[in-house]
């Protein structure tokens, strides 16, 4: 199984350390309205931040479309309101580009 596939399971089963390890040394991670994050470092670190929350979410995978090194993923994620808030959702897809390794080099999210 390659990185992507492997971090896309990462994903959908919760499990984000496993998810930040696809990522290269050097990789970009950017969320839609926020500061790009570079290095797998910071990448693991923003993930067990947001695991630290312990908020309940899904993550749910769509549609895969890949091109040798390019792959743009297309998903569906919710988190928990709290305190008898309902859920919230939204669409998302991102663009991915992968190294010579096959580690995730880039990720780029888009909403809508």
């Amino acid at each position: 199984m390659n990185s992507l596939a492997i971090a896309l399971d990462a994903f959908a089963s919760g499990d984000l350390a496993a998810a930040a390890a696809c990522f290269s040394d050097d990789a970009t991670y950017r969320e839609v309205r926020r500061e790009p994050l570079r290095g797998r470092a910071a990448i693991a670190e923003h993930f067990g931040a947001f695991h630290a929350r312990r908020r309940e979410w899904r993550f749910t995978l769509e549609d895969v479309v890949r091109d040798g090194e390019r792959a743009c993923v297309v998903y569906r994620f919710a988190s928990a309101g709290g305190e008898g808030q309902p859920w919230r959702e939204r669409d998302g897809c991102a663009t991915i580009r992968l190294d010579q390794g096959g580690l995730i080099a880039e990720w780029r999210e888009y909403e809508g």
